[in-house]
């Protein structure tokens, strides 16, 4: 294998993956630089052999690129040992910055690149603990198992590590076993994501309900199920516009959505300050639902401007728009951290630093059903 397959990444960021040391049980052919371009280079190399498309192309390469930049930060010395907890998670905000970057990237092919990131150390744990096909289904229904699949091949013929034969065996069997199976009993990504979008609201819910109770055998009746009726909202609508501060969410509102009356769920407490208070939590979410019905009755459509927040909290708010019923809809506003520290600085009043790359890095990826619409909007250009 080469050795030097060039990437198309920032210097700076080369240097940090190139300093980043990996445990050699794993990965001796060593650092996360080393490993990245083995990676790429099995990408080009092996992609003949899959039925693929010039978007799938594009998307497994990107994220051969971006998998593990997220070591860059997670990588600790623990118990005599090179480790990185949480690297997958950790690189959706580097990777989404590097893809910001690249506009002729689609939102779309953009946020399959990421769920790889996001996503790609799932078919080793998958294997080696033996999970339940359950598991696998639920996440097929938030991204491309079968991508993933074949990105996991892609990841661990471009590593050398000491038990190569077992590992390579288990993520031939989850490509060629695991992942049909799954998508033959539950449907596969790209189809499952188009007839969700045609449900009426009543059976986005019930799916969603299904999802969040990790309840497949329901799961399974829902989507064979036919709809027989609509459910009543009396039109009414709610859009969160999520993105972290400076992201451009207040100019996409103002260009969006002049005429609409927004609220701002900092301004009611609602943030990541309520994590571990479960009694203010409870509180808060008892206000907040009362004042979303008082406005929903003054306004047919409401704006909730938000910074990220915890998942938990994000879900109960939408569950309480849900249960009015309301139907509900997300903004989320991308913006990479530079252009946020730029804005910073020409706000005048500028926010710390190290508040600011905080808040940032609460970015994760939010499953495309959570809402009942969902869009991504490029900050970078409000």
């Amino acid at each position: 294998m080469k050795h030097d397959q060039p990437l198309p990444l920032p210097a700076s960021l080369l240097e940090q993956m190139d300093a980043t040391p990996q445990n050699p049980r794993y990965h001796r052919e060593g650092s996360v630089l080393a490993h990245t371009q083995f990676v790429v280079q099995q990408c080009l190399d092996m992609q003949h052999q899959f039925d693929l498309d010039d978007d799938e192309r594009l998307v497994l390469y990107w994220a051969a690129v971006l998998h593990d930049i997220g070591k860059t930060v997670a990588t600790v010395w623990q118990d005599n040992r090179w480790r990185s907890p949480g690297h997958e998670r950790a690189g959706v905000p580097f990777a989404l910055e590097i893809l910001l970057q690249h506009p002729e990237i689609s939102p779309s092919n953009r946020r399959r690149i990421l769920d790889l990131v996001r996503w790609h150390g799932f078919p080793l744990k998958f294997s080696q603990w033996q999970q339940s096909l359950d598991e696998l289904k639920l996440l097929g229904t938030r991204t491309d198992i079968r991508l993933l699949a074949i990105f996991g091949l892609f990841d661990f013929y471009g590593r050398q590590c000491d038990d190569s034969v077992e590992v390579l065996a288990k993520m031939h069997y989850f490509h060629e076993h695991s992942v049909p199976k799954a998508e033959f009993e539950l449907g596969k990504f790209q189809t499952l994501h188009g007839s969700f979008e045609s449900w009426n609201l009543r059976h986005k819910n019930a799916v969603w309900n299904a999802i969040k109770m990790k309840d497949v055998r329901l799961l399974e009746k829902l989507l064979q199920a036919r709809q027989t009726d609509t459910q009543q909202t009396r039109g009414q609508k709610a859009t969160l516009v999520i993105g972290p501060p400076l992201s451009g969410k207040s100019t996409w509102i103002a260009k969006e959505y002049p005429d609409n009356f927004t609220i701002h769920l900092g301004e009611h407490g609602i943030d990541n300050s309520l994590v571990n208070n479960s009694y203010l939590q409870g509180r808060k979410m008892v206000e907040i639902k009362h004042l979303l019905r008082v406005y929903l009755n003054r306004h047919q459509h409401l704006i909730i401007e938000s910074r990220p927040i915890e998942e938990g909290i994000r879900r109960q708010l939408t569950d309480i728009l849900r249960d009015m019923p309301v139907e509900v809809n997300y903004d989320i506003v991308e913006t990479g951290l530079e252009v946020l520290k730029t804005r910073n600085q020409d706000s005048g009043v500028e926010m710390a630093i190290s508040t600011l790359e905080n808040e940032y890095h609460q970015v994760d990826l939010i499953h495309p059903w959570e809402a009942h619409n969902m869009r991504y909007i490029h900050g970078e250009a409000l």
